[in-house]
């Protein structure tokens, strides 16, 4: 009998502990991942054509009228291709606005629509464009950090 109640207290803890298991991983897994990566950097000077070249001719990097693209495979799933965009404009461009910095970094989002929905949560404002520049299913949202 104590030989039974004893397999049977192994079993249940085992269990147990197999089941809190899976559900703290499952905790883990529906997280919000925030930031994924590094979509794009953009900057702003005086003449975009003449910095692109300048990176051409010195660090060879293969522009073309919007800059130039960096192709990486995502680290969890080494098939895949992602893709960074690096874009100098004209420092008299609109497109950053309505931040009047002189740089823009995009970032990479698991889910654009619930970091927005969390980030709203939390205070932060952003706003939503769609990207006409881009294809049609791309959604851009500016998020500025308020500065004091």
């Amino acid at each position: 009998m104590k030989r039974v109640v004893f397999v049977a207290s192994i079993v249940l803890a085992f269990g147990m502990g197999y089941a809190f298991s899976n559900l703290s991983h499952f905790h883990r897994s529906t997280e919000l991942k925030r930031v994924t990566g590094i979509g794009g950097i953009f900057f702003k000077c005086k003449d975009p054509k003449k910095v692109r070249a300048w990176y051409a001719d010195h660090l060879g990097l293969a522009t073309n009228s919007y800059g130039a693209v960096f192709e990486w495979y995502q680290g969890a799933d080494s098939t895949k291709k992602g893709f960074t965009q690096w874009s100098p404009f004209k420092e008299s461009t609109a497109y950053f606005g309505p931040s009047e910095k002189d740089f823009m970094i995009n970032y990479r989002v698991a889910n654009i629509e619930l970091l927005i929905d969390e980030l709203k949560k939390e205070g932060v404002r952003s706003l939503i464009r769609s990207n006409p520049l881009t294809m049609a299913n791309l959604l851009i949202s500016w998020i500025l950090k308020e500065t004091k």
